[in-house]
């Protein structure tokens, strides 16, 4: 679960194209299906309006996820697509789930 909850934070910054800047991209912006492209831009946008100190941590957060084997991210990446396919009711739950296994630690 705790790696789920850094996985909710990295998910942001992957889809990020100003953090998928500082490293080489996955796949060429034109490879990218429209979906994806309106979701990087979206995500760019909001990366844009964070404050400097949020999106300097977000960077961090992203370059700690870059240093992880490649398998492992490719787990994060795989657990983060179950929870983007969770209906509203679902991740409901999965946040009450989440906080009161991070108020237990």
């Amino acid at each position: 679960m705790k790696r789920l909850g850094l996985l909710l934070l990295l998910a942001w910054a992957l889809g990020g194209a100003a953090a998928r800047a500082q490293q080489p991209a996955g796949r060429p912006w034109q490879e990218l299906s429209p979906e994806e492209q309106q979701r990087a831009w979206e995500n760019y946008q909001r990366y844009q309006q964070l404050p400097e100190h949020k999106q300097r941590s977000l960077g961090e957060r992203y370059q700690r996820f870059q240093a992880l084997p490649p398998q492992e991210r490719q787990r994060l990446r795989q657990n983060y697509e179950t929870y983007r396919g969770f209906d509203a009711g679902q991740r409901q739950e999965f946040g009450q789930k989440y906080r009161r296994w991070k108020s237990q630690r």
